[in-house]
């Protein structure tokens, strides 16, 4: 897994052993989004609600680890299946309340049955919040990829 990372932004890339249509599939659709996204150990995605096209919105809800309930929720900007996803992200769990809203990336690429998936996020507008999101993609795509390789 490579990283790159700027005041602003986060660039994850990961190798995954199956087909980008699959990878697509596991980050887009609903009912397969939360059988992944969360451990008992951090968080738990619980219900994912979308409209898949430019200009539709997404929003996820879920429990974290002490019990207390968050969403994260965005607009699609371009969707460009299976090897290009690009939404606002705006998340409701900051303390402080100056979550603001950012733009995540997802850019799929297969070669000999194996998906490469880069995610960007951009837009923090502290290096701290970038920090923590960096630290959460990095689960993220450990997930993604034991679900879609089970």
């Amino acid at each position: 897994m490579a990283t790159v990372e700027t005041p602003a932004i986060i660039v994850e890339t990961i190798a995954i052993d199956a087909p980008m249509t699959a990878v697509f599939a596991a980050l887009t659709e609903p009912d397969q989004l939360v059988q992944w996204w969360g451990s008992a150990e951090s968080y738990r995605t619980t219900t994912m609600e979308c409209d898949l096209r430019p200009g539709g919105a997404w929003k996820t809800t879920g429990i974290d680890r002490d019990g207390e309930a968050f969403s994260v929720s965005g607009t699609y900007r371009i969707v460009d299946a299976p090897q290009l996803i690009e939404f606002t992200w705006t998340h409701d769990w900051s303390k402080r309340g100056d979550a603001n809203e950012t733009i995540v990336r997802y850019a799929l690429t297969e070669r000999d049955g194996t998906t490469h998936l880069t995610v960007t996020h951009a837009g923090f507008a502290t290096v701290e919040d970038r920090d923590v999101h960096a630290h959460g993609w990095k689960t993220v795509l450990g997930w993604v990829r034991a679900f879609v390789t089970r």
